[in-house]
C-alpha cells in the first residue's frame, strides 16, 4: 500500500531526476524544459477549442527537437556529400551536437501522450502525474515504452502491484546473466569484426553475426529484465517487452516477439495513422513499408538504420503476401511434412534477421556492404573464432528462446520454498556465479545509443 500518494508522486519524480542528471546535468534542464512545454501544449489541447493546433504544433515541436538532437550531425554530413559530388564548394560550420540519454524513448512518450489526450482516450493528467510518467527513471533510458493510461491508473492507486519477491529476482537475476555475463562476452566476438570485417575470414563473420543476434537480444532483453524488476518493487507491473524472439517461425511473428512495446507504438501511432489496411492491400504494404522504414530512422541517423527498417518492411509485405495471395485464390496452403516445413519456416526467419541484423550493427552503410562481401570473398583465410566458449553462450542463448518461460517458471519454483537459509543460499550462490562468469569491464547497453 501506499500511504499518501501525493507524497509518493513527489518522491518519484525527483529519484528520476537524480538519477537522469547522473549522466549530465545539460540533459536535465532539456528534458525538464521539454517537459514543461509538452505540458503546456497538452492543457491548450485539453482545455481550449483549438485541439487540432495544439496537437499539430505539439508533433512539430518533438519531431524537430528528436531531429535536431538525433538527426542534425546525420543531415549536415549528407548534404556535404552531395554538395561534393556535384562539386559545389560548401564552407559552413558544423555543430556537433550529442543527443541527450533516452531522448528517442521519452520523445515517443510525449508524442504517443499527446495522441491519446486528442483522441480523449485519457483526460488531461496532473502536471506532477505527467512528469513522474515522462522521467520514470526504470525506463526512460532505453524502455519499456509504457503507455499512459496504464501508467497513470497505477500511479495514483494506493495499491501497490502485489509482485511476488520470487518475480523480481528472477528478473534481477535474469537482467545480469544476460547483459554482465552473456552480452559482454559476445561483444569481444561482434565488436571489431562489424568494424573492420576485412580483417576477419567467412566463417568468422558468419560466427560474428550470429553472436550480434544473440549480444543484442541478451543485451536490450536483459536491461527490459532489470527495468521491470526495479518496476515492480516501485509498484508497477512489468511490461513484457520480449518473449523469445529467435522462435519465431515468421517476420510478422517476430515483431509480436521482439521490443514489444515499440512494434505496439509503431502499429497504434503510425502504421494506423497512416491508414494501416482500411484502404485496400496495395495501401497496406505501403503503410507497412514506411512504418519500418521510419522505425529504422528511429532507430539511429544513418542509411545502415533506413535500410534495415525497409528491408523488415519488405519481409513483412512479403509475409503478407503469402497469406493475402492464397485467401484470395481460395487456396489452402497443406504440408506434407509439417515439421520440416516449420523448421524451414524458422531458419528463413532466424537468417533473415540475422542478415539484416548487419546493417544494424555496423557504423555505417559501407562498413555493411565490406561485411557481405567478406562472406562472400574473404581477404582473410585463417579462422579466430574457433573457441568452445563461444559455442556454449550460442547454446545458452538458444535454450532461453526456446525454453526461457519454463526456466523462468522452475526457478521461481524453486525459490518459492518457504526455507530462508535455502533461499539465501541459492540467491548468492546465483549471483555469485554470474559475477565470477562476468568480465571485469561491462561494454554499455546498447539501446543507450538510441
Amino acid at each position: 500500500m501506499k500511504p499518501q500518494v501525493d507524497l509518493y508522486k513527489i518522491v518519484l519524480l525527483v529519484a528520476s531526476l537524480l538519477f537522469y542528471s547522473f549522466w549530465s546535468f545539460d540533459f536535465l534542464l532539456l528534458l525538464i524544459f521539454s517537459t514543461v512545454y509538452n505540458y503546456i501544449i497538452l492543457r491548450v489541447l485539453c482545455k481550449s477549442k483549438y485541439k487540432k493546433f495544439a496537437l499539430i504544433s505539439g508533433l512539430i515541436f518533438n519531431i524537430g527537437y528528436l531531429g535536431i538532437f538525433k538527426y542534425c550531425n546525420f543531415f549536415v554530413t549528407s548534404l556535404f556529400e552531395i554538395l561534393n559530388q556535384l562539386k559545389i564548394p560548401a564552407n559552413f560550420p558544423v555543430l556537433q551536437i550529442i543527443a541527450p540519454v533516452g531522448v528517442s524513448f521519452y520523445t515517443f512518450r510525449m508524442i504517443s501522450h499527446l495522441i491519446d489526450c486528442y483522441q480523449q482516450k485519457i483526460p488531461c493528467p496532473k502536471f506532477i502525474d505527467y512528469a513522474a510518467y515522462i522521467t520514470y527513471f526504470p525506463q526512460i533510458a532505453s524502455g519499456p515504452i509504457s503507455r499512459a493510461r496504464e501508467f497513470y491508473l497505477q500511479l495514483n492507486s494506493p495499491k501497490k502491484y502485489d509482485y511476488q519477491i520470487e518475480e523480481v529476482i528472477i528478473l534481477i537475476l535474469s537482467g545480469l546473466f544476460k547483459k554482465y555475463t552473456l552480452s559482454s562476452f559476445l561483444f569481444n566476438f561482434t565488436d571489431l569484426p562489424f568494424k573492420v570485417p576485412q580483417q576477419y575470414s567467412s566463417i568468422d563473420l558468419i560466427l560474428a553475426a550470429i553472436s550480434y543476434s544473440c549480444l543484442i537480444y541478451v543485451d536490450f532483453s536483459g536491461y527490459s529484465d532489470l527495468a521491470n524488476g526495479i518496476s515492480c518493487l516501485l509498484g508497477f507491473k512489468p511490461i513484457a517487452n520480449f518473449n523469445m524472439p529467435y522462435r519465431s517461425l515468421s517476420l510478422q511473428e517476430f515483431w509480436k516477439r521482439w521490443h514489444i512495446s515499440l512494434s505496439e507504438w509503431l502499429r497504434d501511432y503510425l502504421y494506423f495513422s497512416l491508414g494501416g489496411n482500411k484502404y485496400g492491400k496495395l495501401r497496406k504494404y505501403l503503410n507497412l513499408l514506411m512504418t519500418m522504414a521510419i522505425g529504422g530512422l528511429w532507430h539511429g541517423a544513418g542509411l545502415n538504420f533506413i535500410f534495415w527498417g525497409a528491408i523488415h518492411g519488405l519481409g513483412l509485405i512479403v509475409n503478407h503476401l503469402c497469406k493475402d495471395i492464397p485467401q484470395a485464390i481460395h487456396f489452402k496452403l497443406d504440408y506434407a511434412f509439417p515439421r520440416f516445413a516449420r523448421f524451414c519456416s524458422w531458419l528463413l526467419t532466424f537468417s533473415f534477421v540475422t542478415c539484416s541484423w548487419v546493417f544494424f550493427g555496423t557504423p555505417n552503410w559501407e562498413t555493411a556492404v565490406s561485411f557481405f562481401e567478406g562472406i562472400v570473398n574473404p581477404a582473410v583465410a585463417t579462422f579466430q573464432f574457433n573457441f568452445w566458449q563461444l559455442y556454449l553462450v550460442i547454446a545458452v542463448i538458444g535454450a532461453i528462446n526456446l525454453w526461457g518461460d519454463r526456466i523462468s517458471q522452475l526457478l521461481q519454483t524453486v525459490l518459492s520454498v518457504k526455507n530462508i537459509f535455502f533461499r539465501v543460499v541459492l540467491v548468492s550462490l546465483l549471483v555469485y556465479t554470474i559475477l565470477m562468469l562476468g568480465p571485469s569491464t561491462v561494454p554499455p547497453f546498447i539501446y543507450f545509443n538510441f
